[in-house]
């Protein structure tokens, strides 16, 4: 069965400092550039442990550090016991009218 899981970095102990970058395109590129770092560590996390092959997709890096999975029940919990990662199961929400 696939599910969708997200991924993001385990929060460091090192307090909040505001960005001192004004200009908000230079803040998107740093976003930008931390999410594709953080997308390849997720990405060599589950190649070093043979995971790829229960990942059926991978969300694209946006602007943020963090990854959508559509995988399998099992690559969720691998990478929940990782001390680099925070993961859980997205909500569904199914809608009725």
């Amino acid at each position: 069965m696939w599910i969708e899981a997200i991924v993001m970095p385990r929060e460091e102990d090192t307090p909040y400092r505001p960005s001192l970058l004004r200009d908000r395109r230079a803040v998107y590129e740093v976003g930008r550039h931390e999410s594709l770092q953080f997308r390849e560590r997720v990405l060599n996390y589950l190649q070093s442990r043979q995971l790829m092959s229960a990942v059926k997709w991978v969300s694209e890096p946006g602007s943020l550090p963090m990854v959508t999975l559509r995988c399998q029940e099992r690559v969720l919990e691998q990478l929940r016991q990782a001390p680099q990662f925070e993961a859980g199961k997205s909500l569904s929400l199914e809608l009725q009218s």
